[in-house]
């Protein structure tokens, strides 16, 4: 006996308000997530068979009992009709996947009718079915069919948040279980490697060892790639459409759903920061910056959460103005994630962030970052624990509050990378003070930081000195690719579209483009096998090629380099980036850089 693998888990979100359409939503549910399972625990053909026909058997009867509620309720009015043909081609797909099966595998076969079904079940029921039962339930309530309409078009309008809530549960409850499978199948190996002669175990713990960490590698590079692939395009076009005119309540909307995702986004990148530490993998960057300006900067990102809850945050900096060179970008994340901490447990009084320059020594500086709070303050048990991955204060806390454990784990981890150190000092009652160290290297005196870049004014500027210039864009996901044809018309710029890297060689070879935006996963032929064609090209050699990715690891960045990009720019996009990057790249050309 197995335990269900629940890839479709259901909730109140899928409700339609219908007792009996929603009765048979679960049984569909319940028997997809039964073909899964079977699915994972890899059963005979005969037993998934039988299952699949038990499945299509009652999506039939379902469809017929869904068209005769709408039916009696709405006559025959178009949407019915358009129902029932959208029943019509579900049954038609199922069939012809189903089919395949003389020509490929038949577990493939199954995972492919498992991939649609869950899709047009999650937005068929998300969004067709609960809005005809909007119109069922105005009807009841003694409304038109125009106004029931009217009222449900109004309501449906935030179920963007829904879709976006359930689907990344449906990516969750699916990573949980690959994970519990992963754990089994190590442990599996693990008794089989007892059976070996003893002087083998060395060696086949240092190959169990070395495949457990490049599955997880592959595991979070897939992961993070199939998430931050529909994240980048969720809020690319709220990022265009907050740009229109919108009514104040559908401004909040998006707000909301632009929040979400960069905090989905921001628990994926702690994930992966913190693997790429433990892997020997994250690298810092050197670049000059203002270490006062820094401190400030962090703490206007958190200014307007503390004055929501009625926190008085000061700063107190015991330095001069100096300009430090170092990794602004992880010393900033390092900060902010002590000033997230401070803010969201302290719920009276005041956080204090603090910097002060220590001693200097061989070009060298010390410097010690503080965040104090007037918060509960930590059990000293707590606190010897809380800078290990996954943990958090006191259990209750933590529920109340959320959080994923991992900030203070990175910040711990970053400063050690920096040359310092990090601890806390606290007491229950007594508020708490978390420090980190770090060592910067002093910048001479004639080098200054980078000024800060304007999305105004860089895209104005990209605007006057390079409008229409042809930029050949190879992206296959068709909302990303719409998104970076926007903003590269806003910048005045002329963009030439590939779905695939095959298409991309062509097409740059045929319009001589002045820059090439080049997605790494495409079919046909990927970003680095069509950099690599297109570099082996004489008209080649000299176009400026950026690679547009949501891989986010340091050896993807090493193998579009090495085939022959110039630059690496990950999703989700963002504009002032891009355009900085484009007007770089177009201003100085390739000659300049070109491989010898």
């Amino acid at each position: 006996m197995f335990t269900k693998v629940e890839i479709f888990p259901w909730d109140s979100n899928f409700d339609t308000g219908i007792a009996v359409i929603d009765a048979q939503h679960k049984q569909l549910v319940d028997l997809l997530n039964c073909l899964v399972s079977h699915l994972a625990y890899q059963s005979d053909a005969p037993t998934l068979n039988t299952v699949f026909d038990q499945l299509r058997d009652y999506v039939e009867v379902h469809f017929t009992t869904e068209e005769r509620v709408w039916q009696a309720h709405l006559g025959d009015h178009p949407s019915v009709a358009g129902h029932h043909d959208a029943h019509a081609s579900f049954i038609d797909e199922i069939l012809r996947l189903k089919a395949e099966e003389a020509t490929k595998p038949f577990e493939t076969v199954i995972e492919n009718i498992v991939n649609f079904l869950t899709r047009w079940l999650a937005l068929h029921i998300l969004e067709a079915d609960r809005r005809l039962a909007l119109v069922v339930h105005g009807l009841e309530r003694g409304l038109t069919l125009e106004q029931a309409r009217l009222e449900a078009d109004e309501t449906m309008s935030g179920s963007m948040r829904v879709l976006i809530e359930t689907v990344l549960s449906m990516y969750d409850k699916l990573a949980n279980r690959t994970v519990q499978m992963t754990r089994e199948i190590n442990r599996r190996h693990q008794v089989e490697s007892q059976l070996h002669r003893a002087h083998e175990e060395l060696r086949l713990a240092k190959e169990t060892a070395e495949s457990s960490s490049k599955a997880k590698s592959i595991f979070l590079a897939n992961m993070s790639h199939e998430i931050s692939t529909p994240m980048s395009a969720i809020l690319g076009m709220v990022d265009l459409m907050q740009q229109d005119t919108l009514s104040p309540t559908q401004g909040q909307r998006l707000k909301h759903i632009e929040d979400a995702g960069n905090h989905l986004l921001a628990v994926i990148n702690s994930i992966l920061d913190l693997s790429k530490i433990e892997a020997g993998k994250l690298t810092l960057e050197e670049a000059a910056f203002d270490l006062r300006e820094l401190v400030s900067e962090a703490s206007a990102m958190l200014a307007h959460q503390a004055e929501a809850k009625g926190l008085s945050l000061h700063t107190e900096l015991d330095m001069p103005a100096i300009t430090v060179i170092g990794d602004a970008t992880r010393l900033r994340q390092a900060l902010i994630n002590y000033l997230v901490n401070a803010v969201k447990f302290t719920s009276r009084g005041q956080v204090t962030v603090r910097c002060r320059a220590a001693e200097e020594s061989g070009g060298l500086i010390g410097v010690r970052f503080e965040v104090e709070d007037t918060g509960p303050g930590i059990t000293p048990a707590d606190v010897a624990r809380l800078f290990q991955p996954f943990e958090q204060g006191q259990a209750s806390t933590s529920r109340m509050h959320g959080g994923t454990g991992l900030g203070l784990t990175i910040t711990a981890r970053l400063a050690t990378m920096m040359g310092g150190e990090a601890g806390a000092e606290s007491a229950p009652g007594r508020g708490s003070r978390f420090w980190f160290t770090a060592r910067l290297r002093k910048a001479p005196r004639n080098m200054a930081p980078p000024p800060v870049t304007d999305l105004e004014q860089v895209r104005d500027t990209l605007a006057t000195r390079h409008a229409g210039c042809r930029i050949v864009l190879a992206e296959d996901d068709s909302i990303n690719r719409a998104i970076v044809q926007v903003l590269l018309s806003r910048a005045g710029l002329k963009a030439e579209c590939a779905t695939n890297g095959g298409e991309a060689v062509t097409l740059a070879e045929r319009c001589k483009p002045g820059l090439i935006l080049m997605d790494m996963r495409m079919p046909v032929l990927d970003g680095i096998e069509a950099t690599r064609q297109i570099r082996a090209q004489a008209w080649g050699q000299a176009v400026p090629i950026i690679a547009l990715t949501a891989n986010a690891f340091a050896e993807d960045r090493t193998r579009c380099l090495e085939a022959g990009m110039d630059d690496f720019v990950t999703k989700p996009i963002t504009p002032v980036l891009l355009y900085a990057r484009l007007l770089h790249w177009l201003d100085r050309g390739r000659s300049a850089t070109t491989r010898q």
